[in-house]
């Protein structure tokens, strides 16, 4: 009896084990010439799609638009590039991005709650051969402890609202950027 709970604990580790060693980059080619924590990114395209969840005010005119929305993640991602050193020119990898960006609204649709967001990135080197990509899942911003709590009491009160956005907007690039900190070998 003390072997086979033995062997079947055995078993147990082993499969949780299993999909410890996965990545979720996808590399295309192999082995990758993207050298990790070294090499340069220059964003050539975003695309991004604007989802209104329930409750909008379409009066509110205070909200950015898909466009300014778009010009405002391909900014903020630039900037985490430049902070971290990753950011190229046209000789180093191009990124293509697919954002999809939906606005929770809180009552009376001039507040906001946590934007629920997903994307994908693909990379590629200077001859348009793509080399990694990579989505993730449906997510939400999630700062770090104590800013995460004055986030929630500021949504619990509909104070997080159109001055508000842009911190999330940033957080999500920030996110991107380390992403891509960790391609490559």
């Amino acid at each position: 009896m003390k072997k086979l709970s033995l062997s079947l604990l055995l078993l147990v580790v082993m499969i949780s084990m299993s999909g410890c060693g996965s990545s979720m980059y996808n590399y295309v080619v192999k082995p990758t010439p993207i050298k990790k924590g070294a090499s340069k990114y220059v964003i050539r395209n975003i695309d991004l799609k604007l989802e209104h969840g329930y409750g909008r005010n379409t009066e509110n005119k205070t909200f950015k638009t898909e466009s300014e929305l778009k010009n405002s993640f391909k900014s903020f991602i630039e900037k985490a590039l430049t902070n971290s050193s990753m950011l190229g020119s046209g000789k180093d990898f191009n990124i293509d991005l697919n954002i999809n960006y939906k606005r929770i609204y809180n009552h009376g649709g001039n507040a906001l709650n946590r934007p629920h967001f997903y994307y994908t990135v693909k990379v590629y080197d200077s001859n348009n051969t793509l080399l990694v990509d990579y989505s993730i899942s449906k997510s939400t911003t999630k700062y770090s402890t104590f800013k995460d709590m004055a986030v929630g009491t500021e949504i619990a009160a509909f104070q997080w609202d159109a001055e508000d956005e842009p911190q999330d907007i940033e957080l999500i690039s920030n996110t991107l950027v380390r992403e891509l900190s960790e391609l490559g070998s």
